[in-house]
């Protein structure tokens, strides 16, 4: 019953975001219920990291509680953090919504996770310099495939790229950007255990370089 019922529930939002790609509490619950073998996997890793192991036992989270936005503000484009909260301010969105709590997982590690999976995913956005429009949230789950392995990310890329990209024809977009940030993704430093949170007033370009974050060709994605 309860294998039915979520494939019922993922099914059905699948063919909700299909619909309207805004509706992203549909797309977390397509997270949280595909995503728990991918979960416990990367929190086996991390229990036996050092890192893994302070990002669990420390639990930050990107929200207005937490962080000081204007203080983020007030730091230059070229930071890190200033990156994070221009992208964030641009696009009129907020990190809080991202905080909210998970409704598929019972285990409080994973739900962290995913909670900060969310979190951080605009992060991602500011160190690979995407915005929010449908192909470039495309563009992003190829990223974090390569980084995560994660259902959801693949999903995304293949039903969002039938949507955002082969239907908008936007080729360079399918035959370049696809390859290139899911590339990027797989080269990178594992992301999902860095406290941003230490790293607002670095040079966003001396950030990416720690991880071995390459940005995208821009020509491809406009």
């Amino acid at each position: 019953m309860g294998m039915a019922r979520d494939s019922y529930l993922v099914a059905r939002a699948v063919v909700r975001v299909l619909g309207d790609s805004t509706m992203t509490h549909e797309i977390h619950r397509v997270e949280e219920i595909t995503g728990r073998p991918a979960y416990r996997r990367l929190l086996a890793e991390l229990r036996d990291d050092p890192d893994g192991q302070r990002l669990l036992r420390e639990q930050p989270e990107l929200s207005s509680e937490l962080v000081d936005y204007d203080a983020l503000r007030r730091m230059p484009e070229t930071t890190l953090g200033g990156a994070y909260v221009r992208h964030l301010d641009g696009n009129a969105i907020t990190a809080d919504y991202q905080a909210a709590r998970t409704r598929h997982v019972d285990d409080p590690d994973m739900a962290y996770l995913m909670r900060r999976f969310r979190q951080t995913h605009d992060v991602w956005h500011a160190l690979l310099g995407l915005g929010i429009t449908g192909h470039e949230e495309v563009v992003i789950h190829a990223f974090s495939w390569g980084q995560m392995r994660l259902p959801v990310s693949a999903m995304v890329v293949a039903f969002g790229s039938m949507k955002h990209i082969v239907l908008e024809k936007r080729w360079g977009t399918l035959r370049h950007s696809l390859r290139e940030a899911y590339e990027a993704g797989r080269d990178a430093a594992p992301l999902i255990k860095v406290v941003w949170e230490d790293l607002w007033a670095e040079p966003i370009d001396r950030v990416r370089a720690r991880y071995h974050v390459r940005t995208l060709e821009r020509r491809w994605l406009d």
